[in-house]
């Protein structure tokens, strides 16, 4: 049965074939040929003119990447001529009536898969565009999602468009997949939780790429380099350089720390001072570091913030002093730098008023070796500096009498 079929549907295209051959004469033959190509050599000149117009008029803003943008375009750009030689190739020749169908719907094919194709090819160098006007990480991550949804709905309207145009139903197929759209959906719940949540992220701007962030409130923290923001999930590039994609539902239920969003890096110290240290000593050493942290420019200024140099407690072993302000950057290694200068300040200013650090043990101490060891009163030469009238550092900062 089945080769009877095959020979009789093979029999019919033969026939139609020699019916074909027979309505169309040499020269027909020959002007539909020539014309197809025609079209093929005609068609890279095309693309070159058309892309040099484009890029002058559009696609002028882009600099960096822009050759690579010109040959996305150029590809469908050349296949337009192909399309409208077969057209005219077909209109020389005579089609049999039962070929007129399939010779219709096949260049209707073309002419979708062609301005298809176009379209596609047109939205990354838009994307582009808008990325290089807008150098905004989250306003970039947004575009990026953006090209990629219009890619998809691109691909879906130019599919639905062919599939209608050979007699598919496109609107009875999407309802028959619509029992088993939703056994999808309630598979894919995490999946549409995670999407939900990525648009949150963005929309609040918690943080963008480039950030630095932690992630508390989970089993383990996570803290590192924001490096993409996906549908799905986010690319967090660890400081070991380990690269940890997580779910965006876990960054939109866990407290999440943005240390990239601060204006400033705090300092936040305790110095002990031995109980050694005379009260001459200690207003000395408090004075010189208030004059160090507010004459230096890498520190921040009240009213902007706080910054105190205090005598805070007396200790187990120990005077505490408390020193707490902030360094004009959040930049981490000019934070180090910035630190290890006021360290060497700290310590210079200790020594010159003859004062100590104290440990954190417990120490015995010989009285004739002490004597040599720690001086219990300022140098005179210090004193005049002390006595002389200094500046004042109180400030008021939002409200709150410092």
């Amino acid at each position: 049965m089945i080769e009877f079929v095959n020979s009789t549907f093979l029999g019919v295209y033969l026939r139609d074939f020699y019916f074909w051959l027979k309505l169309n004469s040499v020269g027909r033959l020959f002007s539909a040929t020539s014309i197809l190509l025609f079209a093929m050599l005609f068609r890279n000149l095309f693309s070159f003119f058309v892309v040099k117009l484009l890029n002058f008029l559009v696609l002028k803003k882009i600099a960096y990447g822009q050759e690579k943008y010109i040959r996305e375009i150029g590809k469908p750009i050349a296949f337009m001529p192909v399309v409208v030689g077969c057209y005219f190739a077909i209109s020389v020749l005579r089609i049999p009536s039962s070929l007129v169908y399939y010779t219709r719907n096949l260049l209707k094919s073309l002419y979708v898969f062609s301005l298809s194709w176009f379209v596609f090819s047109f939205i990354n160098p838009i994307g582009f565009m808008f990325k290089k006007s807008h150098l905004d990480n989250t306003k970039t991550v947004i575009i990026t999602w953006g090209v990629r949804i219009a890619k998809f709905l691109v691909v879906i309207v130019g599919l639905s468009i062919f599939l209608e145009n050979w007699g598919v139903r496109v609107s009875a197929l999407i309802a028959s997949l619509g029992i088993v759209g939703m056994a999808v959906a309630l598979g894919a719940q995490d999946m549409f939780k995670n999407i939900i949540s990525g648009v949150a992220i963005i929309s609040e701007h918690r943080f963008s790429v480039g950030d630095i962030v932690k992630l508390e409130d989970i089993d383990k923290p996570i803290e590192g380099v924001i490096e993409n923001i996906g549908f799905r999930s986010t690319m967090v590039r660890k400081f070991d350089r380990t690269l940890v994609f997580v779910p965006n539902s876990t960054f939109a239920d866990a407290a999440v720390i943005n240390f990239s969003s601060r204006m400033y890096r705090r300092i936040e110290w305790v110095l002990h001072l031995e109980y050694r240290t005379s009260a001459e000593q200690l207003r000395y050493i408090v004075k010189e570091i208030k004059d160090y942290l507010y004459k230096n420019p890498d520190f921040v200024k009240p009213p902007e913030a706080i910054a105190q140099v205090k005598l805070d407690d007396f200790g187990d072993s120990s005077i505490n002093l408390l020193i707490y302000c902030f360094t004009n950057t959040n930049v981490w290694a000019e934070w180090l730098r910035i630190k290890e200068e006021l360290l060497l300040r700290i310590k210079e200013i200790v020594e010159e008023a003859g004062a100590a650090f104290a440990f954190s043990t417990s120490s015995v101490y010989i009285e004739k070796m002490e004597s040599k060891m720690h001086s219990p009163s300022l140098p005179s030469k210090l004193k005049s500096k002390l006595d002389s009238e200094g500046e004042v550092y109180d400030y008021e900062v939002n409200g709150v009498d410092l």
